[in-house]
């Protein structure tokens, strides 16, 4: 499992609106930060994710992330494609 310390993966939520998750759906992490986060395409302030993260691993991503709620946190499990 991927927990780093504080805010070093945050998502970049520009429009300040709600994320809606599903579970078992799939969603792309990006580093490009000029995306808007929708469903499927979350961009995240961690460059080096990429190089960071293995196929099966997890990555904990949590308060204040999507809703503005500390209540809101997702497991995404990395399942294929780590690009970089």
């Amino acid at each position: 499992m991927l927990d780093t310390t504080g805010p070093e993966l945050l998502v970049v939520n520009k429009g300040n609106h709600p994320i809606p998750l599903e579970a078992d759906s799939f969603v792309v992490l990006t580093p490009d930060q000029e995306k808007e986060a929708t469903s499927d395409l979350l961009p995240v302030n961690f460059g080096g994710l990429a190089k960071t993260v293995k196929l099966g691993d997890t990555i904990f991503l949590g308060q204040y992330l999507f809703t503005g709620s500390e209540a809101t946190s997702v497991w995404p499990e990395v399942w294929s494609n780590i690009c970089c």
